[in-house]
């Protein structure tokens, strides 16, 4: 039937009408909103125009002519609608095969644009609202089609944290989605982490024999104000002080007499 995006859309730019549905063998109803007046479409860039994009707006100044964007700052619960907006549209939460376990599946969430100048504005203000994710991009592409560009979300915990924040201005069809994919992938077993071939991914000792126990993990200690550290550190604190000494040795024996 209807679908509810293409309600609310209508419901809230006020002004145009759905059509549809248009039915092809193998393919699912397609229906669209269309405003065809020049009043309507006024109306819709009226109320669109804080949020669009900058390819948007230039379509409707080609089809238009100049016009006036209102300008606001946007509250967060309002950005956050407007990015559940671009995920109803050009979004999805889906399942991907595993890498290495044939009968576990990941979580995959995205949002897909395409752009021959780059990232599009949307998915970097996209990725910005929901802080979470990665965009990749953009590739592929010929005379014909576009390059694509997509932001992107593979951790559960990411995926969760996008859902939560969206969650109040997503529409029926997404929500299930993203409800379906997080019960699906949470309720599977923890993937053992390490190849058991290499050994236990969790040691006692190092690798020259030291027990951790005994020889404490190397705590991270930044050198500068900035520094951050970019793994959890494995370093045995017995095998640096040895190093150290070697260290020292070494130098202290090219010292001149």
């Amino acid at each position: 039937g209807m679908p509810e995006v293409l309600t609310r859309f209508q419901a809230a730019v006020g002004a145009g009408r759905i059509g549809g549905p248009r039915r092809v063998a193998g393919r699912i109803d397609l229906y669209h909103w269309v405003a065809s007046s020049r009043g309507d479409v006024m109306r819709a860039f009226e109320m669109l125009s804080p949020w669009l994009g900058a390819v948007k707006k230039a379509q409707f100044v080609k089809a238009v002519g100049t016009i006036a964007a209102a300008q606001f700052t946007p509250s967060p619960d309002e950005e956050l609608a407007w990015a559940a907006g671009l995920f109803d549209g050009d979004g999805s939460t889906c399942f991907e095969r595993h890498g290495t376990h044939a009968e576990y599946r990941r979580a995959d969430m995205s949002v897909t644009q395409t752009s021959r100048i780059g990232v599009p504005e949307v998915l970097t203000r996209f990725h910005r609202i929901v802080s979470v994710g990665h965009i990749n991009g953009p590739y592929g592409g010929s005379e014909r089609w576009e390059p694509v560009c997509r932001w992107k979300a593979h951790r559960l915990a990411d995926i969760e944290i996008v859902t939560r924040a969206i969650w109040p201005w997503l529409g029926g069809v997404k929500r299930v989605q993203a409800a379906t994919v997080i019960a699906e992938v949470a309720s599977q077993p923890v993937l053992p982490r390490g190849n058991p071939a290499w050994g236990d991914s969790h040691k006692t000792h190092c690798v020259h024999g030291h027990e951790y126990a005994a020889a404490r993990v190397r705590p991270y200690r930044p050198r500068s104000v900035e520094g951050t550290e970019r793994r959890a550190s494995k370093q045995c604190l017995t095998c640096v002080r040895e190093w150290a000494r070697r260290q020292y040795a070494e130098k202290k024996a090219r010292r001149p007499l």
